[in-house]
């Protein structure tokens, strides 16, 4: 299947539907193969990533960072939204075109953002504080950092701004 395009108008195979763990009401919506020949699904509430053992991991959509197609080299990039301090992980899939699959990355992962706000830290490098909810508008609210490259997680001046701003953007969305 090297050399299949990204973007395929068939539907997935019926095995590799049955290994996706779809919740109750949960359906596809755009779907593509990438040029390994794995598919790759995203649904109404995730992104299912192929693991190496043949089944699949769920990827909420609140989950994800952010998603980028860089034509130059023909590689999606999903970055994933970490835990405080750590490296974001980053899946790349060489593709040959981005297709619905990135449509649906893009507004999915837009969809579940509720609040972003930024704080400065010193002078131009600051941080972000970012909320996420389901696109389905189902759970809770779940909450990320992205540091300003060069700032350093356990620095005392950046843990006191992210939690200032964490609890100024609880209050903006506890007030919607």
């Amino acid at each position: 299947m090297v050399g299949m395009s990204w973007l395929s108008r068939r539907r997935p195979p019926g095995e590799v539907v049955d290994r996706l763990s779809l919740d109750r009401g949960e359906r596809p919506l755009a779907w593509a193969t990438g040029d390994d020949g794995h598919w790759y699904v995203g649904t109404d509430r995730a992104l299912h990533l192929p693991e190496a053992d043949g089944r699949y991991r769920k990827l909420p959509w609140e989950q994800v960072e952010r998603a980028d197609w860089r034509r130059d080299d023909d590689r999606l990039a999903i970055v994933e939204v970490a835990d405080w301090g750590q490296p974001e992980p980053n899946t790349e899939v060489l593709v040959s075109e981005p297709g619905q699959l990135l449509e649906l990355l893009r507004e999915r992962v837009t969809k579940s953002v509720v609040c972003t706000l930024y704080a400065p830290v010193r002078g131009r490098a600051g941080l972000n504080v970012v909320g996420r909810r389901s696109p389905t508008g189902e759970g809770p609210v779940l909450w990320s950092f992205v540091l300003a490259s060069g700032l350093d997680p356990s620095d005392p001046a950046v843990l006191d701004v992210a939690d200032r701003t964490l609890a100024q953007a609880r209050a903006e969305v506890e007030g919607l």
